[in-house]
């Protein structure tokens, strides 16, 4: 359902600015080091220390969806 009605979606009429870019890869930045931050933050009170590799793997995941997820908010939010 949703595939459908992403095709029939007219993403022409949402032309992608420079300032709305800049915007939503700002605001999914901020929003995935603020997750990573926490979960790195709920990780050290659970086993008293954070692994590397666990906190590199977090961070990647968490700005890429806040980037894919938050930023088509926060560039669109105002339309």
């Amino acid at each position: 359902m949703i595939a459908t009605a992403l095709n029939k979606f007219e993403w022409q009429k949402l032309p992608l600015t420079k300032r709305e870019a800049l915007r939503m890869l700002i605001a999914g930045t901020a929003w995935g080091i603020a997750m990573s931050a926490g979960l790195a933050g709920i990780t050290f009170w659970n086993c008293g220390m954070i692994c590397q590799h666990d906190l590199v793997v977090t961070t990647t995941l968490s700005v890429a969806a806040g980037i894919l997820a938050i930023g088509p908010l926060a560039a669109y939010g105002r339309r």
